[in-house]
């Protein structure tokens, strides 16, 4: 009696589908629907009014989104090495009230006032970093405290 055997197929069950085109990859990326909305509002307020697209307008813009943007651009670095840092909203506001106080009252000049507001907010940042370096603590607990 001899028994036949047939090797195991190498094709996976979905050799026969297609790659997704471009076209569909970007009708379902998770950032089409925030961007057609984008598009949308700016296509309705350049329409309703003449003062959407001037230049003051985009400065005006531009000086709102720096602060948060400059936020982002730290707390993408640090998400991208798997860490969470909570403390970046509580520590730029103790410093923005910190440099306003000092400068508004005239305890020191502005750019002094900027300068020791950097380094009281980066002490802040080199604390929360040998926390979690040094002593093994997880950042979630040490940027919460």
């Amino acid at each position: 009696m001899t028994a036949t055997t047939t090797p195991p197929s190498t094709s996976s069950p979905y050799s026969g589908l297609k790659a997704p085109t471009t076209a569909r990859r970007l009708l379902t990326a998770p950032t089409t629907g925030p961007l057609v909305a984008l598009l949308l509002a700016c296509a309705f307020f350049s329409v309703s009014t003449d003062q959407f697209l001037t230049g003051g307008n985009f400065s005006l813009i531009v000086q709102q989104v720096m602060v948060v943007g400059t936020l982002a651009i730290g707390q993408t670095l640090i998400i991208l090495t798997a860490g969470i840092d909570l403390s970046c909203g509580a520590v730029m506001a103790f410093g923005s009230i910190m440099i306003a106080k000092m400068a508004a009252e005239g305890s020191l000049p502005p750019l002094a006032a900027i300068a020791l507001g950097i380094a009281v907010c980066g002490g802040f940042g080199l604390l929360n970093g040998v926390l979690v370096q040094k002593i093994p603590l997880p950042p979630f607990i040490v940027t919460l405290g």
